[in-house]
């Protein structure tokens, strides 16, 4: 596993990029850097707990998906958002399968969310908008 951080740019506060080897084991990794963040970011208690819960499911679905390789997995915190996209690599035979509670998961507790698939490769993609009050 490896973490980078990227300096603060206008529209990105912290950037960090996890690559993690597909072991479930590591999911406690993602949701305790996707948790610290949205903290980061001031979001309410229950915002924090979506964005842990999100996560989860985008890694533990690339985990599943994956041919044994990696999955690399970037945060990007703003002023109003997280973001989280994970990628890793099908196996040749292999296609991606979500499972429909994942998505009704994610459709709850997201702002948005996608899947795709290019080239065997697999990405996920989630968005969690915060508000604040005024």
């Amino acid at each position: 596993m490896t973490a980078t951080s990227s300096p603060a740019t206008a529209e990105s506060v912290i950037s960090l990029q996890l690559v993690l080897q597909p072991d479930p084991r590591l999911l406690r990794v993602v949701r305790l850097v996707a948790s610290g963040l949205a903290s980061l970011g001031e979001f309410d208690l229950d915002a924090v707990e979506e964005v842990r819960v999100a996560s989860d499911e985008l890694v533990s679905t690339l985990i599943e998906a994956s041919g044994g390789g990696n999955v690399t997995v970037t945060f990007e915190l703003a002023s109003d958002s997280l973001c989280v996209d994970g990628t890793t690599t099908l196996p040749a035979s292999g296609e991606l399968s979500v499972d429909p509670l994942t998505d009704r998961i994610l459709d709850a507790v997201t702002s948005n969310h996608a899947w795709t698939t290019t080239n065997g490769q697999v990405h996920g993609h989630l968005e969690r908008e915060f508000t604040f009050p005024s």
